[in-house]
């Protein structure tokens, strides 16, 4: 896809919020959305689905939607909307992004707009975007790591050590680990910290939790560790995150 035939014409992002919803609408444009956290139900004519954090959406122009965030999990998602004069590669309406390389795209997208960088660089990472989608969909499934995956979602609020995680896995730690970066990218316990701070942002957006508390839900050691990590994952301290007033 050449980028001269596309245009981007806006992105943003979608702060938690319970009493968020869209009603029924279209647009003349194609949609992405990464849903960051939480969750939100999705009504199409092609049914209902609800999307949850590691969803990609899929809107293609004239397709009637309507999003319901979920009251007792509010969605935290980043959007895009663009054009393009040429027929796109047939995408589904819901994409699974497991290692969050789509979500992270869009993000980059999101602070280069915002920076105001040139319209090229954006519409190289549209680019780069709907290729890393067509890989995601064209990558068959491990069975092994989704295992792995699940057992991490499932039991992020334990204490959770390499040993705990590669037991699970019946091998060895340095067998796991090498494993898991290799089908990823990154370590296992890599891996479990971006569960628990997606955890704890989803916490930190839709409750008045101490930090202290929140620390302690998601699995990480205390309010200062969380602060630090929180800081590196997302660019911006747990305290500055609930102070921005909600999306309308």
């Amino acid at each position: 896809m050449k980028k001269d035939q596309m245009k981007l014409l806006g992105c943003g992002e979608l702060l938690a919020d319970p009493r968020w919803r869209l009603r029924p609408h279209f647009h003349s444009i194609h949609e992405l959305i990464a849903v960051k956290s939480g969750s939100m139900l999705l009504k199409t004519r092609h049914g209902d689905l609800v999307a949850r954090a590691g969803d990609i959406l899929f809107y293609e122009a004239g397709l009637v939607h309507e999003e319901i965030s979920q009251p007792d999990d509010p969605v935290n998602t980043c959007y895009l909307g663009f054009a393009c004069d040429r027929i796109l590669p047939a995408l589904p309406l819901r994409v699974q992004d497991p290692e969050g390389r789509v979500a992270e795209l869009i993000g980059w997208m999101l602070r280069d707009q915002n920076e105001g960088r040139p319209e090229a660089d954006c519409l190289a990472l549209l680019d780069m975007i709907i290729r890393e989608l067509h890989w995601i969909l064209a990558r068959p499934k491990n069975a092994w790591l989704e295992k792995v995956r699940n057992n991490m979602r499932t039991r992020f609020a334990d204490k959770l050590s390499l040993a705990d995680v590669a037991r699970h896995a019946d091998m060895s730690r340095f067998a796991f680990v090498r494993k898991f970066k290799r089908l990823t990218g990154r370590t296992p316990m890599e891996e479990l910290r971006q569960i628990r701070l997606h955890e704890a942002r989803n916490l930190i957006l839709r409750c008045d939790l101490p930090m202290k508390a929140v620390a302690a839900q998601v699995g990480i050691g205390d309010e200062y560790q969380l602060s630090k990590q929180f800081r590196r994952q997302f660019g911006v301290s747990p305290s500055r995150i609930r102070s921005q007033p909600p999306a309308s």
